[in-house]
């Protein structure tokens, strides 16, 4: 099945620097506490990103990773970015002050001439990856000085100054594994390990985020490294996670797995209280409350604090949610979800204010260090209560109308041919050949609907997710950052959304049209992309449904495999077949 994508995008590196140098030059006016820190993070991640840009830009040019003095200097700033995060964390956040003005007079001096493409980091951006657990993880792994740090690529950059910094090890290396994801490999000078590979006591350490489904990106340096003579009882891994490679791993990435020794640290570990403040102080310093109990609700727990039993609970992406606590204190409860560093995070944080603002999102608090907080909002849900179709359809229509209007973006998402390939090829997985040569010539039968102007879609339109008031007044949830998820779609026209309201309310074409009409009143829409879409739209969610079901529990399979018949229905009776 087709639903993950990457979306990448050229930016003015000039640009980016700047925006670093301004982030820079803004930590001294910060108090000390959790955020300074957090700008302290943040600046290193867009840092991070800006400095991967360039590496990768000399990459597609020379076509080899090699040494340069660029990505030398790039290393550099990185370090002391990273040197900086670790003074403050073992200081308990009590840092304060500005940055050193040889790190401010490095920033400037990066060459930027030329465009580069980026893209915000999965792990800073999706997945809750502290940098300061890589710290930990160095800390406690038992290297030293004399170890020859290589970091993946993109975010593995970063990673890899931080466990540098910790080691006090000389300036990281970093390589861009290429080729089919499942079997990457690295090209890279033999000279850019230099004369690591004369130094028997030396160790290798290769630090990256995953791994994922084939860990083949770790793989590719290991096998590289052995090429230049290293032994593989050299070579140490600092990954995120314990769980070793994922269900596409082959037997020798298996094997080399289970030889080379790991070094992880957790969410936990790194804020356990004892050094650095821990989650639940962060969250009282925020909300103003002394009396802060904080419980876990990631994957799928948040349930447990609805009002229906399980019976009724909505299907959930347990492996795909994003961590996320209740903070709750004085008989109030908050949701604090992760959002991300940097300008991630920022963003999120605005779209969430203008929500509220406009009566469609829960009161935001603030963000903090990644977490965005928001009030819990205790309600019932429309796909439990329900109501009259006509004031349902006034409300979405307003709340896409101003979604259309109110957060057009420049960032892109799937085109319509990707959208087209991922419909027939979740929909041969599904249904067989036969449907999926019909949905090909669906596709070749319409006439291009033409171009549109990319919002941040929602792109969760499901029942469940829309709360129904006493008093009959409807609350959108978790309607922040689905266009940025790691998946297929992005930022589409908001036809996409349109279509995903008649999906998920199973409106008669009469509805549609009086669902437009009211959308109308605000921005024009393209009724042939609507048209257009549906089909994907049924497609994408038949894909995520049956990945969901293939890693849920009992409960949540049952959950998932409802779900997919449904969209199954919808291709069907959509082909008429």
């Amino acid at each position: 099945m087709v639903i993950f994508g990457d979306h990448k995008r050229t930016r003015s590196a000039q640009q980016l620097r700047e925006a670093v140098l301004a982030a820079a030059g803004a930590i001294g006016d910060l108090p000390a506490g959790i955020e300074r820190h957090a700008a302290v993070v943040d600046l290193f991640v867009t840092a991070s990103e800006l400095v991967q840009g360039l590496a990768d830009a000399e990459f597609d040019s020379k076509g080899v990773d090699s040494r340069s003095s660029r990505q030398k200097l790039g290393s550099e700033i990185l370090v002391e970015l990273s040197r900086e995060i670790l003074r403050s964390w073992r200081q308990g956040f009590a840092r304060s002050g500005g940055l050193d003005a040889s790190l401010l007079a490095k920033l400037a001096a990066i060459d930027c001439g030329s465009p580069i493409t980026t893209g915000p980091a999965e792990g800073f951006a999706l997945y809750a990856l502290y940098p300061e657990t890589y710290l930990l993880a160095a800390l406690q792994s038992g290297l030293d000085a004399n170890t020859c740090v290589i970091g993946i690529r993109s975010i593995g950059l970063g990673l890899a100054a931080m466990v540098a910094a910790a080691l006090r090890a000389p300036l990281p290396l970093s390589v861009r594994p290429i080729g089919h994801p499942f079997r990457r490999h690295v090209c890279a000078a033999p000279e850019l390990i230099g004369d690591w590979r004369d130094k028997p006591e030396a160790r290798f350490a290769i630090v990256d985020e995953g791994p994922g489904l084939s860990g083949s990106s770790f793989h590719a340096v290991i096998t590289w490294l052995e090429e230049q003579g290293i032994c593989r009882e050299r070579i140490h891994l600092f990954p995120s996670h314990r769980g070793g490679p994922g269900a596409h791993a082959s037997a020798d990435i298996q094997e080399m797995w289970s030889r080379c020794r790991c070094h992880v640290a957790d969410f936990e570990a790194a804020f356990d209280g004892c050094v650095a403040p821990s989650l639940r102080q962060w969250m009282a310093n925020l909300l103003g409350k002394a009396d802060v109990e904080l419980s876990e609700i990631s994957g799928g727990e948040w349930r447990k604090h609805i009002s229906v039993t399980s019976d009724h609970w909505p299907p959930a992406f347990p492996a795909f949610e994003r961590r996320k606590f209740m903070p709750s204190a004085s008989g109030e409860r908050w949701l604090a979800k992760f959002a991300g560093f940097g300008e991630s995070g920022g963003r999120k944080l605005r779209t969430a204010k203008a929500l509220h603002e406009a009566g469609f999102g829960a009161q935001p608090v603030g963000l903090c260090h990644g977490f965005l907080v928001e009030r819990w909002i205790d309600a019932d849900r429309l796909d439990r209560v329900g109501m009259a179709r006509d004031l349902l359809i006034e409300w979405l229509g307003r709340y896409l109308g101003w979604r259309a209007a109110r957060l057009q973006t420049d960032e892109s998402g799937a085109s319509l041919d990707q959208l087209a390939r991922m419909s027939v090829q979740n929909c041969e997985e599904a249904l067989g050949k036969t449907p999926a040569d019909a949905l090909q010539a669906w596709f070749a039968c319409q006439p291009s609907p033409g171009p549109t102007r990319r919002v941040e879609i929602d792109g969760r339109l499901h029942a469940w997710e829309i709360l129904v008031h006493p008093d009959g007044s409807l609350l959108k949830t978790d309607a922040v950052d689905h266009c940025r998820s790691h998946d297929l779609i992005g930022c589409q026209g908001i036809e996409w959304d349109i279509a995903g309201a008649r999906v998920e309310h199973d409106l008669s074409a009469a509805e549609l049209s009086k669902l437009i009409g009211r959308i109308e009143r605000t921005i024009s829409i393209n009724r042939a992309l609507v048209y257009y879409l549906e089909p994907g739209y049924l497609a994408f969610q038949l894909g995520l449904w049956t990945i969901v079901g293939q890693s849920a529990n009992d409960e949540d399979r049952m959950r998932a495999t409802r779900q997919v018949e449904r969209y199954k229905t919808g291709i069907v009776r959509l082909l008429g077949c």
